[in-house]
């Protein structure tokens, strides 16, 4: 199961916190990604057995989800802060204007 966590960094730390965050999902695709080369390439010389194919596509499937989840998670923060910006924006603008 997996559950929603929040916790706090400053403004200017979001970026590099999302990059961090965002290398679980590239890891994640990275296994999934060497998994079917290797399922192709035993498919291909007719190697190994179904029920082992079945597991790594399962395995890399699994793993494109969780990558999945991740960058959902990733789009949510960057969308939040581009909003955080804009909105700071604004009230420099509005501070200007006076």
């Amino acid at each position: 199961m997996r559950v929603k966590i929040t916790y706090t960094v400053r403004l200017e730390e979001v970026e590099t916190e999302v990059a961090e965050i965002m290398s679980r999902a590239t890891n994640d695709l990275d296994d999934a990604y060497q998994e079917l080369i290797n399922v192709q390439a035993q498919l291909d010389t007719q190697t190994g057995d179904i029920e082992a194919h079945l597991k790594a596509i399962h395995f890399a499937r699994s793993k494109m989800g969780l990558a999945d989840q991740i960058l959902e998670d990733c789009y949510h923060i960057l969308e939040g802060l581009d909003k955080t910006r804009k909105q700071l924006k604004e009230k420099e603008h509005e501070v200007q204007d006076g």
